[in-house]
């Protein structure tokens, strides 16, 4: 199928650099933000080598924002202090730096952080050495402890240990992931899990923008993602608002796609030109996060041509449709990574009329009124149960 494209720009990947410490050279990795600088992040390995798990996570985090150097495990603290003077030192490297570590090397980052200059450190699944309890706690920067505890109980108690009594509060945090077990955060490694992996990196980016930034309005970024959508029904220019192989996944109906090349194909085919008339959304709520926003809406819209990604296989109605809908956009660095959609496909459903509910408590438009107005009457479909509890004690 044959179309015209603008040039498409992929976002940059980090390469192999080398670097001297303690007077050898020794390999490391360096990635960078498509904007050419950002904050430093010092990314510190598990393993004596740098592998493509972590080679991955220095691109992501080259993506979120930063200025990256990556260095394996095995190195003295002295060396971490001359890495993150490298680091500082280079010219993509905006002012203060942070440092991300895993498994021995997270510990290196503790024991090297008031030299280092380290604004806050993430360790991953560190187990604290005999004796060095205190370092944890005269740590001079916000940290952030994360583990895999999933069939881990070792890992699990060593969390809870790690809770007990635990007091700072620079914004310091001990998160167990039930979700992944230990490992659970590198790439290209068999104990990667996606899962927790993501819900990991929100809570690591949570400190780092928190003390280092960048900062990016998500709200703007997102306004301007939705203006192409719906304003100019620019696809390629929608398509720019995002990262190289984004997805969109309309839960109720399994509409949308998956990486670039089949987004872009529902877009331009099954999106952009099925907006209906009379179309009306009123915001109610826009929560951000570190990194993704939740928008919640009221939408009315008539159903007088065919929207696939709502009504796929039926024909236009006519009817008038009120639905609430919450969309979650997670964001990598200033590009839109995913978006999921959420609204009762039942109400819509029986709003145009496909639907007999009958006496099943499915709602009508009075669903996503009660969104706009708490104040609408409550409980229609339970009215008989309701009045059992009337004149009850509460």
């Amino acid at each position: 199928m044959a179309e015209e494209t603008r040039e498409r720009v992929l976002a940059p990947k980090g390469s192999s650099v080398k670097i001297n410490l303690s007077g050898q050279s020794v390999d490391a990795f360096a990635a960078v933000h498509h904007s050419g600088a950002g904050p430093g992040l010092l990314l510190i390995s598990d393993r004596d080598v740098l592998d493509p798990g972590i080679e991955a996570r220095a691109n992501l985090f080259g993506q979120e924002g930063y200025s990256v150097l990556a260095v394996s495990n095995g190195l003295s603290p002295s060396d971490i202090v001359e890495a993150a003077q490298i680091l500082r030192d280079l010219p993509a490297t905006e002012t203060k730096i942070v440092a991300v570590a895993h498994g021995d090397g997270g510990m290196l980052a503790l024991q090297a952080a008031t030299d280092a200059g380290f604004e806050a450190v993430v360790a991953f699944d560190v187990m604290p050495l005999a004796g060095e309890n205190n370092v944890l706690e005269n740590a001079p920067c916000p940290f952030v402890l994360q583990y895999g505890i999933k069939e881990s109980p070792d890992a699990e108690a060593l969390v809870a240990t790690l809770r007990d009594g635990f007091t700072r509060k620079d914004g310091s945090r001990i998160y167990g992931w039930e979700e992944g077990a230990p490992g659970f955060s590198i790439e290209e490694r068999s104990s990667f899990n996606k899962l927790a992996d993501s819900l990991a990196h929100s809570r690591t980016l949570e400190v780092l923008r928190r003390v280092v930034g960048p900062y990016y309005d998500y709200a703007a970024l997102f306004a301007e993602h939705v203006y192409h959508e719906f304003t100019t029904r620019d696809v390629d220019a929608t398509m720019a608002t995002m990262i190289d192989e984004p997805y969109v996944n309309h839960t109720p109906t399994l509409t949308g796609g998956v990486g670039h090349d089949m987004l872009k194909r529902f877009y331009k085919y099954h999106f952009v030109d099925q907006n209906s008339g009379g179309r009306d959304r009123t915001r109610i709520s826009f929560t951000h996060g570190p990194d993704r926003v939740v928008l919640e809406t009221y939408t009315k819209f008539l159903h007088d041509s065919v929207i696939d990604r709502y009504f796929p296989g039926i024909e236009p109605t006519g009817k008038s449709v009120e639905i609430a809908t919450v969309i979650i956009v997670k964001f990598r660095g200033d590009k839109v990574c995913h978006e999921h959609l959420y609204w009762d496909q039942g109400s819509a459903l029986k709003q145009i009329g496909v639907l007999d509910a009958g006496n099943l408590p499915i709602a009508g438009p009075e669903a996503a009124r009660k969104v706009l107005d708490e104040t609408q009457p409550s409980n229609i479909y339970m009215q008989d149960a309701w009045a059992t509890s009337e004149g009850k004690p509460i």
